[in-house]
């Protein structure tokens, strides 16, 4: 897999050799609208290979170019891929404005298939929001103008997005009939990635009802799918997903396993982030294992052996995703940090981490994981003898849970910790 990764970056680095080469005898000539186009399929190549600071700079160099020559459909692509930066970059606000913009000016020209494609993104910016009615009806509108036009590809588009959003309300059914909907739409276009982006989808979903054996089977069909196309991201996800899957099965070699190889992957694909929360998810399954020592040489790749050093990595760590804007990275690393405070004796700095992770993550409605920071503040307190708060903390968690019936591990590791302090308690 990884000899495919390299020959498919080899290809993307000639296709920008060959282009960059073009721009300049384009420069020479003076014809500003190659020019443009040039700038154009450049970021085309950037965006697909998530490089999105090169990507935006050459969509917005792109984009001037085309105003200025006065073309507006030029200048309108630019602006929609602009907008899927922002949205994958998780600025929202921005995204919105962008897409809407490029939306009309789409729909002015005449444009209808382009202006359909501004829709479905709107709609998943709306569902990264929460914003649930304003994301179906943009993904709803634009299935419909896909299917007068005949765009079987945006009608399975749409559908996969109206899956996601029906699987974001805990809606398990409805997600997973629109998701394998959208894969059999995927296959009968021969739109291989699409669909095995699908099953990941649905492993996603079969995760999140607690159903771990339909996950697997989802995520390795998708796997299986995507050794054909091996400079894919979504090959790294599903290992990474299915390290997570293994994980709360307690199967810590497995999971170390994926979560190696899927880092190994995004870093080939040059998908820091990615890489990032695999090096993370790998300190987990040894912080979990009390073998605090293989952690450490997990998350510095050293050899170190000491809790000051891991502490500082995961504070490196916590810096890069602050720098990239990653709000659930920072959360996650304020969390793993008051592990090891805990797990140092450390209480009231391991408090402090955990109700900070708690807040952050609330910030970003990430529900179940701050109810899983109530957990681990509930399991601090009981170890500091503070059963009152250990208590409020761990009916805080369960009342959270209560949203989210798949989360089924949390719900029961939960459980077992109040039992550990009701025996504490002697209330038995």
């Amino acid at each position: 897999m990884l000899r495919g990764i390299y020959y498919a970056q080899a290809q993307y680095q000639k296709a920008t050799d060959m282009i960059l080469q073009a721009q300049k005898y384009f420069k020479q000539s003076e014809n500003q609208r190659a020019q443009a186009k040039s700038m154009k399929w450049l970021g085309n190549i950037y965006y697909v290979q998530a490089k999105d600071k090169e990507a935006s700079e050459m969509f917005s160099e792109a984009r001037q170019l085309f105003q200025q020559i006065g073309d507006e459909m030029g200048a309108g692509e630019c602006l929609k891929r602009l907008g899927d930066i922002y949205l994958a970059r998780d600025r929202n606000d921005e995204a919105i404005d962008m897409l809407s913009d490029a939306q009309k000016q789409f729909q002015t020209f005449g444009n209808h298939l382009r202006a359909a494609e501004c829709l479905q993104s709107l709609g998943e910016v709306y569902r990264e929001q929460k914003k649930y009615d304003e994301a179906t009806e943009v993904t709803w509108k634009s299935q419909k103008q896909f299917e007068e036009i005949g765009h079987k590809l945006g009608v399975a588009n749409c559908l996969r997005t109206l899956g996601e959003i029906y699987r974001d309300q805990a809606q398990y059914d409805e997600a997973v009939d629109m998701i394998s909907n959208a894969q059999k739409q995927y296959q009968n276009i021969r739109r291989i990635v699409d669909g095995a982006w699908c099953y990941q989808c649905l492993g996603i979903t079969y995760r999140l009802q607690g159903q771990y054996e339909k996950a697997k089977e989802a995520f390795t069909e998708s796997l299986e799918l995507l050794k054909e196309f091996p400079g894919e991201k979504y090959s790294a996800k599903s290992m990474k997903w299915l390290g997570n899957i293994y994980y709360v099965q307690a199967k810590d070699k497995e999971a170390s396993e994926m979560f190696s190889e899927a880092r190994q992957l995004f870093q080939q694909i040059g998908d820091e982030m990615g890489a990032a929360e695999c090096l993370k998810r790998l300190g987990d399954v040894y912080l979990a294992q009390d073998r605090n020592g293989e952690a450490i040489d997990m998350l510095s790749l050293q050899m170190l052996k000491n809790n000051f050093r891991l502490l500082e990595i995961i504070c490196e760590l916590q810096s890069v995703y602050r720098e990239i804007g990653h709000k659930l990275g920072v959360a996650d690393c304020l969390r793993t940090l008051g592990e090891i405070y805990r797990d140092q004796a450390q209480y009231d700095e391991a408090v402090d981490m955990f109700s900070n992770a708690q807040k952050q993550y609330q910030n970003i409605g990430r529900i179940a994981d701050g109810a899983w920071c109530y957990q681990r503040l509930g399991m601090t307190y009981r170890l500091q003898g503070q059963y009152e708060k250990a208590k409020e903390a761990f009916t805080e968690s369960l009342e959270l849970l209560k949203e989210f019936p798949g989360e089924k591990y949390s719900v029961g590791y939960t459980s077992l910790n109040f039992g550990y302090l009701f025996f504490n308690m002697k209330e038995f």
